[in-house]
Protein backbone atom coordinates (compact mmCIF):
# COMPACT_ATOMS: atom_id res chain seq x y z
CA UNK A 1 0.00 0.00 0.00
CA UNK A 2 1.27 3.32 -1.00
CA UNK A 3 1.22 5.95 2.19
CA UNK A 4 -0.72 9.28 1.46
CA UNK A 5 2.69 11.11 1.81
CA UNK A 6 3.55 9.24 -1.64
CA UNK A 7 0.71 11.01 -3.49
CA UNK A 8 1.82 13.76 -3.51
CA UNK A 9 5.45 12.90 -4.91
CA UNK A 10 4.83 9.75 -6.80
CA UNK A 11 4.44 10.75 -10.81
CA UNK A 12 3.93 8.74 -13.74
CA UNK A 13 3.37 9.65 -17.43
CA UNK A 14 -0.06 10.39 -17.55
CA UNK A 15 -2.21 8.30 -20.81
CA UNK A 16 -5.49 9.96 -21.71
CA UNK A 17 -8.09 7.97 -23.71
CA UNK A 18 -9.97 9.95 -26.02
CA UNK A 19 -12.68 8.75 -28.68
CA UNK A 20 -14.40 11.15 -31.09
CA UNK A 21 -13.87 14.91 -31.63
CA UNK A 22 -16.98 16.71 -32.37
CA UNK A 23 -17.87 20.51 -33.56
CA UNK A 24 -21.34 20.21 -34.38
CA UNK A 25 -24.30 18.82 -32.25
CA UNK A 26 -25.42 16.95 -34.60
CA UNK A 27 -22.31 14.75 -33.73
CA UNK A 28 -23.01 14.39 -30.35
CA UNK A 29 -23.93 10.57 -29.79
CA UNK A 30 -25.93 8.38 -27.25
CA UNK A 31 -21.96 7.83 -25.62
CA UNK A 32 -20.37 10.32 -23.84
CA UNK A 33 -17.04 9.25 -25.69
CA UNK A 34 -17.63 12.41 -27.99
CA UNK A 35 -15.33 15.50 -26.75
CA UNK A 36 -15.43 19.25 -28.59
CA UNK A 37 -12.81 20.02 -30.25
CA UNK A 38 -12.68 23.43 -29.58
CA UNK A 39 -12.03 22.52 -25.85
CA UNK A 40 -9.61 19.74 -27.52
CA UNK A 41 -7.55 22.70 -28.58
CA UNK A 42 -7.38 24.42 -25.30
CA UNK A 43 -6.13 21.13 -23.86
CA UNK A 44 -3.10 20.74 -26.44
CA UNK A 45 -2.42 24.63 -25.49
CA UNK A 46 -2.67 23.94 -21.84
CA UNK A 47 0.11 21.53 -22.51
CA UNK A 48 2.08 23.34 -24.53
CA UNK A 49 2.24 25.98 -22.43
CA UNK A 50 3.27 23.93 -18.90
CA UNK A 51 6.23 22.23 -21.22
CA UNK A 52 4.82 18.97 -22.14
CA UNK A 53 5.91 17.06 -24.49
CA UNK A 54 3.46 13.75 -26.47
CA UNK A 55 5.07 10.86 -27.40
CA UNK A 56 3.86 7.64 -28.98
CA UNK A 57 4.61 4.37 -27.15
CA UNK A 58 7.19 3.96 -29.84
CA UNK A 59 9.26 6.54 -28.04
CA UNK A 60 7.95 5.16 -24.81
CA UNK A 61 10.26 2.32 -25.16
CA UNK A 62 13.64 4.58 -25.36
CA UNK A 63 12.48 6.87 -22.42
CA UNK A 64 14.46 5.91 -19.23
CA UNK A 65 13.16 6.82 -15.91
CA UNK A 66 15.86 9.10 -15.85
CA UNK A 67 14.55 11.12 -18.81
CA UNK A 68 11.02 10.78 -16.68
CA UNK A 69 12.67 13.23 -14.46
CA UNK A 70 13.82 15.71 -16.84
CA UNK A 71 10.75 15.61 -19.34
CA UNK A 72 7.05 16.35 -18.30
CA UNK A 73 6.02 13.52 -21.08
CA UNK A 74 2.06 12.64 -21.81
CA UNK A 75 0.69 10.53 -24.54
CA UNK A 76 -2.70 11.16 -26.20
CA UNK A 77 -4.78 8.06 -27.27
CA UNK A 78 -7.63 7.74 -29.68
CA UNK A 79 -9.72 4.50 -29.59
CA UNK A 80 -11.07 3.00 -32.48
CA UNK A 81 -10.14 5.28 -35.19
CA UNK A 82 -13.13 7.46 -36.51
CA UNK A 83 -12.94 9.51 -39.17
CA UNK A 84 -13.21 12.88 -37.32
CA UNK A 85 -9.37 12.03 -36.29
CA UNK A 86 -8.32 12.70 -39.86
CA UNK A 87 -11.07 16.02 -40.27
CA UNK A 88 -10.29 17.63 -36.33
CA UNK A 89 -7.37 15.66 -34.70
CA UNK A 90 -4.57 16.12 -37.36
CA UNK A 91 -5.20 18.97 -38.10
CA UNK A 92 -4.69 20.32 -34.35
CA UNK A 93 -1.29 17.84 -34.33
CA UNK A 94 0.01 19.79 -36.98
CA UNK A 95 -0.65 23.13 -36.17
CA UNK A 96 0.86 22.39 -32.39
CA UNK A 97 3.33 20.12 -33.85
CA UNK A 98 1.94 17.58 -31.35
CA UNK A 99 1.69 13.55 -31.46
CA UNK A 100 -1.45 11.05 -30.74
CA UNK A 101 -1.62 7.24 -31.15
CA UNK A 102 -4.72 5.64 -32.24
CA UNK A 103 -5.94 2.60 -32.12
CA UNK A 104 -7.51 1.42 -35.26
CA UNK A 105 -9.87 -0.90 -36.21
CA UNK A 106 -9.50 -2.19 -39.27
CA UNK A 107 -12.07 -4.90 -41.04
CA UNK A 108 -15.20 -1.94 -40.42
CA UNK A 109 -16.14 1.22 -42.12
CA UNK A 110 -17.99 2.20 -39.33
CA UNK A 111 -18.94 1.63 -35.41
CA UNK A 112 -21.50 -0.93 -36.03
CA UNK A 113 -20.66 -2.53 -32.66
CA UNK A 114 -22.37 0.30 -31.14
CA UNK A 115 -25.14 0.53 -33.41
CA UNK A 116 -26.06 -2.83 -33.03
CA UNK A 117 -25.87 -2.96 -29.62
CA UNK A 118 -27.11 0.68 -28.22
CA UNK A 119 -28.39 2.27 -30.95
CA UNK A 120 -26.21 4.62 -31.28
CA UNK A 121 -25.55 7.19 -34.59
CA UNK A 122 -23.56 5.68 -36.98
CA UNK A 123 -20.18 7.39 -37.37
CA UNK A 124 -17.62 6.43 -39.86
CA UNK A 125 -14.01 5.28 -39.40
CA UNK A 126 -11.02 6.43 -41.77
CA UNK A 127 -10.31 4.63 -44.84
CA UNK A 128 -6.77 3.27 -45.95
CA UNK A 129 -5.27 6.83 -47.52
CA UNK A 130 -6.38 8.97 -44.34
CA UNK A 131 -4.70 6.44 -42.06
CA UNK A 132 -1.24 6.85 -44.78
CA UNK A 133 -1.27 10.34 -44.25
CA UNK A 134 -1.16 10.45 -40.56
CA UNK A 135 1.22 8.10 -40.47
CA UNK A 136 3.30 9.83 -43.02
CA UNK A 137 3.39 12.80 -41.17
CA UNK A 138 5.30 11.32 -38.50
CA UNK A 139 2.71 12.43 -35.95
CA UNK A 140 0.64 9.72 -35.17
CA UNK A 141 1.19 6.39 -34.19
CA UNK A 142 -1.24 3.58 -35.06
CA UNK A 143 -2.11 0.81 -32.60
CA UNK A 144 -3.81 -2.69 -32.92
CA UNK A 145 -7.71 -2.68 -31.97
CA UNK A 146 -9.08 -6.12 -33.25
CA UNK A 147 -10.67 -6.27 -36.69
CA UNK A 148 -14.22 -6.07 -35.51
CA UNK A 149 -14.19 -4.38 -32.23
CA UNK A 150 -15.59 -7.26 -30.08
CA UNK A 151 -15.42 -8.17 -26.26
CA UNK A 152 -11.95 -10.15 -26.09
CA UNK A 153 -13.15 -11.57 -22.88
CA UNK A 154 -16.22 -13.56 -24.91
CA UNK A 155 -14.28 -15.21 -26.80
CA UNK A 156 -12.27 -17.99 -26.91
CA UNK A 157 -9.01 -18.44 -27.31
CA UNK A 158 -9.00 -19.16 -31.13
CA UNK A 159 -11.11 -16.55 -31.66
CA UNK A 160 -9.13 -13.48 -29.72
CA UNK A 161 -6.06 -14.45 -31.83
CA UNK A 162 -8.04 -13.81 -35.36
CA UNK A 163 -9.34 -10.86 -34.14
CA UNK A 164 -5.49 -9.48 -32.78
CA UNK A 165 -3.78 -11.18 -35.37
CA UNK A 166 -5.70 -10.26 -38.43
CA UNK A 167 -5.70 -6.89 -36.99
CA UNK A 168 -2.32 -6.70 -36.65
CA UNK A 169 -1.24 -8.29 -40.48
CA UNK A 170 -3.83 -5.70 -42.20
CA UNK A 171 -2.09 -2.53 -40.23
CA UNK A 172 1.54 -3.69 -40.55
CA UNK A 173 1.18 -4.34 -44.12
CA UNK A 174 -0.88 -1.21 -44.82
CA UNK A 175 2.00 0.80 -42.79
CA UNK A 176 5.12 -1.02 -43.62
CA UNK A 177 5.77 -0.51 -39.95
CA UNK A 178 5.58 -2.92 -36.85
CA UNK A 179 3.00 -2.10 -34.37
CA UNK A 180 4.08 -1.23 -31.21
CA UNK A 181 1.21 -1.24 -29.07
CA UNK A 182 -2.83 -2.68 -28.81
CA UNK A 183 -5.85 -1.56 -26.89
CA UNK A 184 -8.12 -3.93 -25.82
CA UNK A 185 -11.52 -2.75 -27.62
CA UNK A 186 -14.41 -1.98 -24.40
CA UNK A 187 -11.26 -2.30 -22.22
CA UNK A 188 -12.45 -5.73 -21.52
CA UNK A 189 -9.99 -9.42 -21.88
CA UNK A 190 -8.54 -11.85 -19.75
CA UNK A 191 -5.45 -13.29 -19.20
CA UNK A 192 -5.89 -15.35 -22.20
CA UNK A 193 -5.89 -11.93 -24.13
CA UNK A 194 -2.77 -10.39 -22.48
CA UNK A 195 -0.65 -13.72 -23.76
CA UNK A 196 -1.47 -13.41 -27.34
CA UNK A 197 -0.64 -9.50 -27.61
CA UNK A 198 2.57 -10.11 -25.45
CA UNK A 199 3.04 -13.46 -28.31
CA UNK A 200 2.13 -11.43 -31.21
CA UNK A 201 5.01 -9.41 -30.62
CA UNK A 202 3.34 -6.44 -28.88
CA UNK A 203 5.52 -4.51 -26.59
CA UNK A 204 2.46 -2.82 -24.69
CA UNK A 205 -1.23 -4.02 -23.72
CA UNK A 206 -3.14 -0.92 -23.37
CA UNK A 207 -6.12 -1.26 -20.69
CA UNK A 208 -8.95 1.51 -20.13
CA UNK A 209 -8.96 1.75 -15.93
CA UNK A 210 -7.81 -1.22 -14.87
CA UNK A 211 -3.74 -1.99 -14.22
CA UNK A 212 -1.53 -0.66 -12.01
CA UNK A 213 -0.04 2.68 -11.39
CA UNK A 214 3.37 2.60 -12.66
CA UNK A 215 3.17 1.21 -16.53
CA UNK A 216 6.68 -0.72 -15.90
CA UNK A 217 4.33 -3.35 -13.65
CA UNK A 218 2.53 -5.07 -16.42
CA UNK A 219 3.16 -3.19 -19.61
CA UNK A 220 0.28 -5.78 -20.76
CA UNK A 221 -2.28 -4.00 -18.80
CA UNK A 222 -1.51 -0.54 -19.20
CA UNK A 223 -4.23 2.25 -17.12
CA UNK A 224 -5.22 4.99 -19.07
CA UNK A 225 -7.26 8.17 -18.27
CA UNK A 226 -10.89 8.69 -19.58
CA UNK A 227 -11.64 12.29 -21.44
CA UNK A 228 -15.24 12.11 -22.22
CA UNK A 229 -17.06 15.23 -23.04
CA UNK A 230 -17.85 16.08 -19.37
CA UNK A 231 -14.54 16.84 -18.86
CA UNK A 232 -13.72 20.47 -17.93
CA UNK A 233 -10.48 22.63 -18.16
CA UNK A 234 -10.31 22.22 -14.09
CA UNK A 235 -11.02 18.17 -14.27
CA UNK A 236 -8.46 18.01 -16.98
CA UNK A 237 -5.76 19.57 -15.30
CA UNK A 238 -6.28 17.29 -11.95
CA UNK A 239 -6.18 14.04 -14.57
CA UNK A 240 -2.52 15.45 -15.71
CA UNK A 241 -0.77 15.94 -12.92
CA UNK A 242 1.20 12.46 -13.35
CA UNK A 243 -0.80 11.39 -9.38
CA UNK A 244 -4.52 10.71 -10.83
CA UNK A 245 -4.39 7.35 -11.14
CA UNK A 246 -2.38 6.91 -8.18
CA UNK A 247 -5.47 7.01 -5.75
CA UNK A 248 -7.40 4.71 -7.31
CA UNK A 249 -4.65 1.83 -7.56
CA UNK A 250 -4.27 1.82 -3.94
CA UNK A 251 -7.32 2.48 -2.44
CA UNK A 252 -6.21 6.00 -1.04
CA UNK A 253 -8.98 7.84 0.92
Amino acid sequence: MIKIFDYFFKKEIPILMYHRLIDAKKDIGVHIIYYDVNKFEEQLIYLKEKGFKTITFKDLKNITEEDKKKEKYIILTFDDGYKDNFELLFPLLKKYNMKAVIYMVSHLEDNRWDIEETGEKRFELMNSNQILEMHKSGLVEFGGHTMHHVKLNKLDPEKQKEEIEGNKIYLEKLLNEKLVSFAYPFGLFNNESKKIVKELGYSYGIATDSGAFYINNDLYEIRRIGIFSDITMSKFKRRIKGNYNLKKCNNLK
